[in-house]
């Protein structure tokens, strides 16, 4: 990991600045920014080596040998990637407190520390599991860190998103080894899933399957896709053969500003500002 230490300069002072963390089984990636200020947003990526530690430890010597992530910052985000979560509208309940028994119920051998976002445009709740142990260390380290399955931003910003034009709207966050789905029509989210894949034929498969569970039109409605190029570029190959508008979905201009860092970083942790979160 040695080339990867010190790689961000960070200012004199960080108070004013955002630390957003977000957590995979093979790495993370962090980045530090001023929303106030131009050209601000600095992020990295972080391989964890194949060492044999566990993903505790790898997470810990990742955080120590970044020293700007020890400094004091105005809010810390932390994304945790995981296939352990469940979806709760409000409607069912309106209580966050009594939750955990849905959790439990979808997991029931769990030993997780169960989090809960709440989700306000899309009025649900958010539950997700995250190791004790990574939980504990992660919130003695950084400063009152807010944590956030990858599906809560994704599913705020998008809520917003599909309130423009007349169609229903399929968005597709694309990772190496990873799709996140979510699903919208005029009245709100339909449908959002989030797991792990093999090959990128397998995702097509359920991003299609997905598609005609959910009655989408193949000539009017939409598939926009976000993430990392490579996949992104095969599955528009795949699902063009199906649907007639698949497209990028198109980078915030709010966060222009911020640098073009941003283009490159994960689209999941780069829109949490615009989500009230």
């Amino acid at each position: 990991m040695g080339e990867q230490i010190y790689k961000i300069t960070p200012p004199e002072k960080t108070e004013n600045y955002i630390l957003s963390i977000r957590l995979r089984n093979d790495g993370c990636y962090f980045a530090i920014s001023d929303p106030t200020t131009n050209n601000s947003y600095k992020g990295q990526n972080i391989v964890f080596p194949p060492t044999g530690n566990t993903l505790l430890q790898s997470i810990e010597d990742a955080v120590y040998n970044q020293p700007v992530l020890l400094r004091t910052f105005r809010r810390t985000y932390i994304i945790i990637q995981s296939p352990r979560f469940t979806l709760i509208p409000k409607s069912i309940e309106p209580k966050a407190e009594k939750l955990n028994i849905y959790y439990d119920f979808c997991f029931p051998d769990h030993t997780d520390k169960i989090l809960c976002n709440e989700c306000l445009k899309n009025q649900l709740y958010n539950l997700f599991g995250v190791n004790n142990d990574i939980y504990a260390f992660l919130k003695r380290t950084f400063d009152n860190p807010l944590f956030l399955h990858q599906l809560t931003p994704l599913c705020e910003y998008f809520y917003r998103r599909s309130k423009i034009g007349n169609n229903s709207k399929m968005y597709v966050h694309l990772q190496k080894k990873w799709i996140d789905i979510a699903c919208f029509n005029k009245k709100g989210l339909l449908f959002a899933n989030s797991f792990e894949y093999g090959d990128i034929h397998d995702a097509a498969y359920y991003i299609l399957n997905v598609w005609e569970q959910q009655g989408f039109d193949q000539e009017k409605d939409e598939l926009q896709l976000t993430g990392d190029k490579e996949p992104r570029q095969i599955i528009t190959r795949i699902t063009q053969e199906y649907i007639r508008q698949v497209m990028p979905s198109i980078f915030p201009p709010q966060l222009f500003k911020l640098g073009k860092e941003t283009l490159e970083a994960p689209f999941d942790l780069t829109v949490i500002p615009l989500c009230e979160l």
